[in-house]
């Protein structure tokens, strides 16, 4: 593997230097008296390109390239089931949940999960909701921030411990900076030269570097070890199993998602943003193609340490002087995006659900926008901390989707499509589905049982009984949705 060169150097200073003038031009162009509109909603104007952009690469990020090179470099072309996983589910939620939820965000003027279940159901529930989403998503960017520690430590040896720090102390203040408006801004060039970066440079040159497909099919098949990586439902029914009832809940709870059907320009853009995302970008030029980059580095160099390092080890491998510093620049882009997407969304739940509801309902715009500066900070190093809590990317964020998937996904789904259910059964599902799955997690998951499985064991009949023996609310909305 090579070192950096003054020209991969050079073209990672470039690339930076673009997304900060994006972004600084973006933040001076900002309404006046709407600040904090612009920078929790990005003034709810963009186009499909931007949309689908930036949802994909609020999903994508650095956690699933880091994590899906691991997987292919271990599983195959079956690890690619996982973010197939999160395709589908992008898919359903683009024609059974967006137009609901944009049509409520642009008549209400919604900003967070804490604003819809407060606005469906009441106050108490929609404030419960808030902190469980905002909690699991500050897990999610812990995972994003020991991705870019990752490539930071493969592609310019920085120790582990410092690279952690290093991305995340970037991330912090890149948010603190910016806005959703400024992020979904880069978030398009940052897209555009991922995917340049994975599928018409560094698959062509993998496959090149192994022989070719045929070359690639032998080798594979010549080991007992990996001759199963060729074999699409390698990974067993009982993962693919657990991915889909892991994953598929979370675009539905997605403060990503939900903040691009927010910031969207109508329903229309809205839902084929999001249709596009899943197919095909996630799936299948995202999911195979990060797969196979593993699977080369399995051939290529098969003794190594950890499988996560599989991509970042590549790009440093197989790509050319200036262009290896391009996609490493890319990569870490990527993972500044999906974490400062997923940072604003527990910063916006705190900001207008505790903040402008409980601690200071007169605050005005330059107060909410200060608060959601000081909250950034605040809450992102407590990410960098989480960061060194689980060791693996993909453990982290699996964590993070059971914990937020176990507590709010029925409820959501009843918030949407089952009139049926009231206030009293959707804080008590959030309560007792939450708290059962994080027992079960400490517990160790005992007899192999996904703490997310008993989640919704507890959840939805707890949803379902409590609605039916409770009457709704004086505060319940039951027309904007119904």
């Amino acid at each position: 593997m090579r070192e950096l060169h003054l020209l991969d150097m050079a073209a990672i200073a470039v690339y930076f230097l673009i997304l900060f003038l994006v972004g600084y031009f973006t933040m001076r162009s900002k309404t006046e008296g709407k600040e904090t509109e612009s920078f929790l909603a990005a003034d709810r104007n963009m186009n499909l390109f931007q949309t689908t952009s930036s949802t994909a690469a609020g999903d994508i990020g650095g956690g699933f390239s880091v994590a899906m090179g691991g997987l292919g470099f271990t599983l195959g072309f079956s690890a690619s089931w996982l973010v197939g996983m999160s395709a589908l589910s992008i898919v359903l939620v683009s024609f059974i949940m967006v137009p609901k939820v944009k049509n409520w965000a642009d008549k209400m003027q919604g900003l967070t999960t804490g604003d819809l279940f407060a606005q469906r159901f009441d106050e108490k529930t929609g404030t419960v909701a808030a902190i469980v989403i905002g909690l699991a998503w500050l897990a999610f960017v812990g995972g994003q921030i020991m991705a870019g520690g990752k490539l930071l430590q493969a592609t310019m040896g920085v120790d582990p411990t410092p690279a952690i720090i290093v991305i995340g102390v970037i991330i912090v203040a890149y948010t603190a900076m910016g806005g959703l408006k400024a992020v979904i801004y880069t978030d398009v060039f940052q897209m555009v030269v991922l995917m340049v970066g994975i599928l018409l440079i560094l698959v062509p040159l993998g496959l090149i570097e192994v022989g070719g497909w045929t070359a690639m099919v032998a080798t594979l098949e010549a080991s007992p070890e990996t001759s199963t990586m060729l074999d699409w439902t390698a990974a067993g029914w009982k993962q693919i199993l657990g991915w889909f009832f892991a994953v598929i809940p979370i675009w539905f709870i997605s403060v990503v998602g939900l903040q691009r059907i927010i910031a969207a320009r109508d329903v229309k853009t809205a839902q084929r943003g999001f249709f596009l995302t899943g197919i095909p970008l996630e799936w299948p030029l995202f999911a195979v193609g990060s797969a196979m980059v593993g699977m080369f580095a399995r051939i290529l160099m098969p003794e190594l340490p950890d499988p996560e390092m599989a991509t970042p080890t590549m790009i440093m491998t197989l790509l050319p002087i200036g262009l290896g510093g391009l996609v490493i620049a890319s990569y870490i882009a990527i993972v500044m995006s999906t974490a400062d997407s997923c940072l604003i969304g527990p910063v916006a739940i705190f900001t207008k659900d505790i903040y402008k509801k409980y601690l200071k309902p007169e605050a005005s715009e330059s107060d909410m926008l200060r608060m959601a500066r000081i909250m950034t900070i605040v809450l992102g190093l407590g990410t960098i901390a989480s960061a060194f809590l689980v060791p693996n990317v993909l453990d982290l964020i699996l964590y993070a989707y059971t914990f937020g998937a176990a507590g709010v996904f029925f409820p959501m789904l009843g918030l949407l499509f089952w009139k049926r259910t009231t206030a009293t059964g959707a804080f008590w599902s959030i309560i007792l589905g939450g708290t059962s799955a994080l027992i079960w997690t400490a517990l160790g998951e005992p007899m192999g049982f996904a703490s997310s499985y008993i989640g919704w064991a507890v959840s939805l009949p707890v949803l379902v009984i409590v609605s039916l023996a409770t009457k709704h609310s004086p505060e319940e909305d039951l027309e904007t949705f119904y």
